[in-house]
């Protein structure tokens, strides 16, 4: 590229359509987290990951680590 830098192209993943449902893949510990707060709540386990994601959007930075 002109800008003397390395451009790696990314596919942007597809959204999804109102009424639509994604499979999120979670690690054991996650799930049983969420698990626990399900049945400690009642609430569903798609509410409260669904919840935790959007109220946490603004707070989410990425940092890129420099090695040592």
């Amino acid at each position: 590229m002109k800008d003397g830098k390395i451009h790696i192209p990314v596919p942007k993943l597809p959204g999804l359509q109102p009424g639509q449902q994604a499979v999120v893949r979670l690690t054991a510990e996650a799930y049983n987290a969420l698990i626990r707060l399900s049945n400690e709540s009642g609430v569903p386990t798609k509410k409260i990951a669904s919840e935790i994601i959007m109220q946490s959007l603004d707070r989410i930075e990425f940092t890129i680590e420099e090695a040592e």
